[in-house]
């Protein structure tokens, strides 16, 4: 991609263990999901970028296109099918490919992000919204 994306699981990964943005996921969890459970602390950071890509306020980008989560998991689905032998669980599959296309194929726009700060007023660091390199 360009200067202007970052790797979704580049950004989840530099935030993950910073409590500010645990202690954020985790009340937008609260509100979100009143009627079930609280992911476990170390995917709360990943459950809350996914929160905003499911409610549609951040999108993802996918070789250089806007995609929703459908076409993803269309994506993923060939994916394993065209990589499954005789022998392979096709979940186990699609398990490795969903791993595979969320940490090295899905960006997000840096100006998407800052958008959830006008918008959520979420803080992110400057090095991630300012010379973003190709991941």
């Amino acid at each position: 991609m360009g200067s202007d994306f970052i790797l979704l699981s580049t950004i989840i990964s530099k935030l993950e263990n910073n409590n500010y943005y645990r202690v954020f996921a985790k009340s937008l969890a609260r509100t979100a999901t009143a009627a079930e459970s609280l992911p476990p602390d170390n995917q709360l950071v990943r459950e809350m970028f996914y929160h905003f890509i499911r409610e549609n306020e951040l999108q993802i980008h996918y070789r250089g296109c806007v995609v929703s989560l459908e076409k993803i998991e269309s994506e993923i689905c060939s994916r394993a099918l065209e990589n499954s032998g005789a022998d392979t669980d096709i979940r186990q599959e699609e398990k490795r490919v969903r791993d595979l296309v969320w940490k090295n194929e899905i960006y997000i726009k840096v100006s998407d992000l800052k958008k959830l700060y006008a918008n959520k007023c979420i803080v992110f660091p400057k090095s991630l919204l300012v010379n973003r390199c190709s991941e």
